[in-house]
């Protein structure tokens, strides 16, 4: 496998140490496990992705039509663009990933190299320029597809490195480095909720009309100060997860040989691969359509505009609070069962929102506690069931081709919020939302319904459908993984063997000879 120094033994005068950190114990040499503070400076390195992404989903739309007063038609575009962009950044992403090797590692100098530029692209996508609406446009264009770019600059690799971070490529190692990373990714997603929901609640002032029908002046500047504290939080946390990851995780990985694009053939008509994407796009675009307008929906359709923040919070922090319970539930009863289950909950909770009273919040928060407990799933399981996906490759192929999986999945899971969101925008134009009015017409309230509703209702069913045809059940996921760990020990043998022979490869010591000596 890649990143292994395989025993040259032609190099007999200058010996060269395995990757493997290993002791010795008598005569046996055994392979130490990950040390957990390695574990948790690279779960660090998913906060960023979460916090981010949990950011825009809530607060951007919001933030373009009502601070930035972008047209509506605008802001469809500015995301259904960027999911074009997208869709030439992200492989290309992983092209450039593939080709690299260098003393740090194949993921890690991405990883730190990208990290400053996204952070300068986010704070520049929440800072409004004085300028015309077509100047709007091209500057949140601009930099909404620049820090999208950087940001897949840390995600796929930071993502490619779970397999990588031991040279074992330990089944052990990886479920628990994928663990953490869980926990670290809950954190980011809590961080976003607790510093933009809270800094934009104690400002927001939409639904509360000045005398001429419009927020005053005094609003929208206090607004646009909390959207850009709220951005030096998140890029700070951004930089000490980038910097934390890259000094504090390892990468044994080198430049693949094989061809990027035959690779990506392969990867692409993965069966399993295929309808887990499919699974997860759809399941993503049903929660992003939902964050996306639940601001709005609160606001013009429940009059409950002011709670939005604290009806925020509490779904997040119940999302968090049942990672636990889920965990418990992949160990009884498997991955795909649990992900099925979490979804299926979340389609009566979704028409449920038809009937809430207006104004009537205290119906609203146990709709949002067990929507929070559902959306879990979707936060957990999709990534740690690309494991098992990559495990199946590599039993068929040999090789896991990480970075061109993460690549397309990263990839996948931006198109859902763009889609989402570019699909919500279009729908509110066509409803007729008034840009720059505190207070909107019937139809808005009408529009902000449908969206919430039955788009997400279809989406949930089609991602339930492929997640049936979806081939790795628990039978089979035990099945790969007792072959991997035979193979992980197979070839942990063979590298034990080489690396005895070549210390057998001596210099005569006896006679000064320099010959080689041949030792039994």
């Amino acid at each position: 496998m890649s990143g292994r120094y395989e025993p040259n033994i032609g190099d007999c005068g200058d010996e060269k140490k395995p990757l493997v950190e290993t002791e010795q114990t008598g005569t046996v040499e055994t392979v130490k496990p990950l040390p957990v503070w390695r574990k948790i400076c690279f779960a660090v390195g998913g906060a960023p992705y979460q916090t981010t992404n949990t950011v825009i989903n809530f607060f951007l739309s919001i933030f373009l039509l009502e601070v930035a007063k972008i047209p509506p038609g605008y802001v469809s575009i500015i995301f259904f663009a960027e999911k074009a962009w997208d869709s030439i950044t992200d492989p290309t992403c992983g092209y450039i990933v593939h080709k690299t090797d260098t003393r740090f590692g194949k993921y890690r100098p991405w990883i730190l190299l990208s990290a400053p530029f996204a952070c300068g692209s986010y704070l520049c996508m929440w800072y409004v320029p004085d300028i015309s609406d077509v100047g709007k446009f091209v500057w949140y264009f601009c930099f909404y597809c620049g820090f999208q770019m950087f940001l897949s600059g840390l995600h796929v690799p930071y993502t490619s490195m779970t397999r990588k971070m031991t040279i074992t490529y330990s089944q052990k190692d990886q479920d628990s480095a994928t663990n953490y990373r869980m926990v670290s990714e809950a954190f980011g997603v809590l961080l976003a909720v607790v510093v933009e929901g809270q800094l934009v609640g104690k400002y927001r002032k939409a639904g509360d009309c000045a005398d001429n029908g419009k927020t005053s002046d005094d609003q929208i500047e206090n607004e646009k100060g909390a959207y850009i504290l709220g951005a030096v939080i998140v890029v700070s946390a951004y930089m000490i997860s980038a910097v934390t990851v890259f000094f504090g995780s390892r990468d044994f990985s080198s430049a693949d040989s094989d061809g990027f694009f035959s690779g990506a053939k392969q990867v692409l008509t993965f069966r399993p691969y295929v309808l887990l994407c499919t699974s997860f796009l759809f399941l993503s675009l049903a929660i992003a359509i939902v964050q996306g307008n639940l601001a709005l929906f609160c606001t013009h359709t429940l009059k409950m505009g002011d709670d939005f923040s604290n009806l925020i919070l509490v779904l997040l922090v119940c999302t968090i609070a049942a990672m636990p319970l889920w965990q418990k539930c992949i160990v009884k009863f498997g991955k795909k069962t649990t992900f099925a289950t979490g979804m299926i909950f979340f389609i009566p909770i979704l028409i449920v929102q038809l009937y809430i009273p207006e104004g009537e919040v205290y119906w609203f928060y146990p709709v949002v506690v067990i929507a929070g407990i559902s959306i879990a799933v979707a936060l957990l399981l999709p990534w740690s069931m690309l494991t098992d996906v990559i495990d199946e490759f590599v039993l068929k192929y040999g090789k896991g081709k990480e970075h061109i999986f993460y690549s397309f999945y990263v990839f996948f899971s931006k198109l859902s919020i763009g889609v989402g969101l570019g699909i919500s925008q279009a729908v509110l134009a066509f409803g007729g939302y008034k840009t720059g009015e505190c207070k909107q017409p019937a139809s808005v309230a009408l529009a902000l319904q449908m969206l919430v509703v039955p788009g997400p209702v279809l989406f949930t069913l089609i991602a339930l459908v492929a997640l049936w045809a979806y081939p790795i059940n628990e039978t089979r996921r035990k099945e790969i993984r007792r072959q991997i760990q035979e193979l992980e020990k197979t070839e942990n043998h063979s590298e034990q063997a080489d690396n005895r022979f070549q210390g057998s490869l001596q210099p005569s010591s006896t006679t000064g000879d320099t010959s080689v000596s041949y030792i039994e």
